[in-house]
């Protein structure tokens, strides 16, 4: 069986969420312009980081194409974080613990990577200070690499809703940096099955 951090971790991996063509571009220019303004946060410079934004106010208001397509979905926002890789920088196997889900976005240099899932074993392990884009991030357990044995992977270059309670990590084959949207809800818009809710998929 594979590893799943709680019993409410869905069993599936990646799905596509239901996203226009149209929505997705408007959706992405705000989600750039919300990274650029929210890189003075981030606690290290961007390689493989991730980093977390809590001020819905100040989503609404670089986002309201966003807020009015949550809206619409019935989905609420608890907060954005932005990952980000570079293929020199390691940015390990890991389960977020704090959500069981997440809505990904790719915004810059996406084309080429991947979100990866395996099955291991978690380790305590402290995490590097390049990923520590901010303090939550300390909160994720990474697993041992020498456990690893890869199940599933997905392209990084379209949305999905992703699984991350399962041990799972961006890859990249290029020397640029790759940064993602990675949304978050409460509550998540899951069934007691760990379905998500069907008009969220395609």
């Amino acid at each position: 069986m594979v590893f799943k951090y709680q019993s409410t971790t869905p069993t599936w991996l990646y799905q596509q969420p239901a996203l226009t063509t149209t929505t997705l571009l408007a959706l992405q220019k705000e989600l750039k312009k919300l990274f650029f303004v929210t890189k003075k946060f981030c606690l290290v410079p961007y390689t493989s980081t991730y980093m977390e934004f809590h001020d819905i106010s100040v989503v609404s208001k670089i986002c309201p194409q966003l807020i009015g397509e949550l809206h619409r979905l019935g989905l609420h926002l608890k907060l954005i974080a932005f990952i980000s890789v570079v293929i020199d920088r390691n940015f390990p196997a890991h389960v977020d613990v704090s959500s069981d889900i997440a809505l990904n976005i790719p915004l810059i240099n996406c084309k080429g990577t991947h979100t990866v899932w395996y099955d291991g074993n978690i380790i305590q392990k402290e995490a590097e200070d390049y990923l520590i884009g901010a303090e939550s991030a300390r909160n994720a357990r990474e697993s041992d690499p020498h456990s690893l044995i890869e199940i599933g992977r997905c392209d990084a270059d379209i949305p999905h809703w992703i699984n991350v309670n399962i041990l799972h990590r961006p890859e990249t084959s290029h020397n640029q940096l790759r940064v993602a949207a990675s949304m978050r809800f409460d509550p998540e818009p899951l069934d007691e099955y760990g379905n998500l809710w069907p008009h969220l998929i395609k």
